[in-house]
């Protein structure tokens, strides 16, 4: 085993192996993968295990219907190429095994070069032997590319035989850049006190606890089915990875009225924040502009305006440093107007509706 291979192993030690075994909205502290992350099955899985297969891709298409992931599937993950070093180069961001396939579930994980499970002089500790389900996390793909797989989805079902959708998920969130919910320093102990519950976790808090979240672990004495459900993501995990997965045009999104009367307030408010985030974490640099004068530098814009007609511009940036932006216009008119131009066209179209 050559230098290169144990400073490897020594720096998978150190950044994965605490938190790879299965044992959001919590960003992992990782990065974030492209929104076209390729999905490839390692071995015979397609052959010896279809309905499994077929499986796994429905439920993952949960992702691409929350946020900006689309996922490029591969079919069978190809075969390595063999690097000037002697390692292996194998391709798919994601790389998925499965018991029962020809594949070894449970060992050193096949790869020329793959760090893994190694210690410090190479020699391989055997954390890989129980039948966990774990997933590396986006920035460690380059780093694991010698590895045959990089996430590990054991068959846990319920009573009637089958897998649970929500262990999928959770395995999958990891790869996407999410931790465990239950391991948040800001918990709720009045909904759980069970051991294990709460842990150090003090950053990357997207949204408050969310005790329904697919990241989440099973509690059954506090009724939080966690990973072993078949709920789905909540709003919250839903939430995260569209913060964490955003658009190609980043539109600053915001809830309010953009047509309104002399009489009431303008109050437009960050949507992010409307649906739960936490901006405090989520994102910065709020920008408020109508007619090219700044209003607010908050998540919220709260101002009274005479009649008139104002292009306004909304911006921040979020958590990663991306920016986004939105321009529109608002509209403000007398009572009178407003009536004759809003009331009356939506009470006459009201029956067609």
């Amino acid at each position: 085993m050559g230098t290169r291979r144990i400073w490897a192993g020594l720096a998978v030690l150190a950044s994965t192996l605490g938190a790879l075994p299965a044992h959001a909205s919590l960003y992992w502290n990782h990065g974030v993968r492209s929104g076209t992350p390729s999905v490839c099955f390692v071995g015979d899985a397609l052959t010896s295990r279809p309905a499994r297969v077929q499986q796994v891709l429905e439920y993952i298409r949960d992702f691409e219907r929350a946020a900006n992931i689309r996922i490029n599937y591969l079919g069978t993950c190809p075969a390595p190429t063999v690097q000037s070093n002697g390692d292996d180069w194998h391709g798919g961001d994601i790389r998925v095994v499965l018991p029962g396939t020809s594949v070894p579930f449970t060992g050193m994980v096949p790869g020329d070069g793959c760090p893994m499970f190694l210690d410090a002089n190479g020699v391989y500790t055997g954390k890989n032997n129980g039948w966990g389900s774990w997933s590396n996390p986006p920035d460690e793909l380059t780093l694991n590319r010698a590895c045959r797989y990089n996430l590990k989805l054991g068959d846990d079902a319920d009573a009637n035989g089958v897998p649970w959708r929500d262990h999928t998920l959770h395995e999958f969130g990891h790869a996407l850049g999410l931790y465990h919910e239950h391991e948040r320093n800001d918990v709720d102990f009045a909904v759980c006190s069970a051991s294990g519950f709460g842990g150090g976790r003090s950053s990357g808090h997207l949204t408050p606890y969310d005790r329904y979240s697919v990241m989440h672990y099973q509690f059954s004495s506090c009724g939080i089915d966690g990973n072993y459900g078949h709920a789905g993501l909540s709003a919250w995990d839903q939430l995260a990875l569209h913060i964490l997965y955003p658009e190609p045009v980043r539109v600053a999104e915001l809830v309010g009225r953009t047509v309104i009367r002399t009489t009431e307030p303008l109050n437009l408010t960050s949507a992010w924040g409307s649906r739960g985030a936490t901006l405090s974490v989520a994102a910065s640099g709020f920008s408020w502009t109508l007619s090219g004068i700044s209003y607010s530098s908050s998540s919220g814009l709260s101002t009274w305006l005479g009649a008139g007609t104002y292009p306004l511009q909304f911006s921040h940036a979020d958590f990663l440093g991306r920016t986004y932006s939105y321009s529109g216009t608002v509209k403000v008119l007398t009572p009178a107007d407003y009536a004759k131009q809003v009331v009356t066209p939506v009470a006459t179209r009201t029956p067609l509706l």
